[in-house]
């Protein structure tokens, strides 16, 4: 995370670039680690940020089970937090944060992508 937010800074990005990219990290990193593997296996999770020169395009992929985040169910948000049942916050966050969420999986491995515009 330190890494990407001194890269982001070096380069100037846009906030709004810089947020969604430290969440999309934290959040499919993380999604990643606790529920993609259920061995010990050595496994590998790529991630790709590009800066363009109308916004930026983050990618992750990995090894794990078959996940397709656009298929999970949007979290109710009109119901009173202590009856919204746990989980899928921070997919719904980059669904709506970003302009475009892609999934595919190709050679057994999952690749997400998001796309953002920082310019109107």
């Amino acid at each position: 995370m330190d890494q990407l937010s001194c890269w982001l800074e070096e380069r100037q990005a846009a906030p709004s670039a810089a947020y969604l990219s430290t969440l999309a990290l934290e959040e499919l990193v993380t999604n990643c680690i606790k529920y993609g593997y259920d061995d010990q296996s050595e496994h590998v999770i790529q991630v790709q940020v590009e800066l363009l020169p109308d916004g930026m395009t983050i990618v992750v992929e990995d090894d794990g089970h078959p996940f397709n985040p656009l298929e999970q169910v949007e979290p109710d948000m009109n119901l009173p937090i202590e009856e919204r049942p746990i989980g899928c916050l921070g997919l719904h966050l980059l669904r709506k944060l970003s302009d475009q969420m892609d999934y595919a999986w190709k050679n057994g491995r999952n690749r997400v992508t998001l796309h953002k515009k920082t310019t109107a």
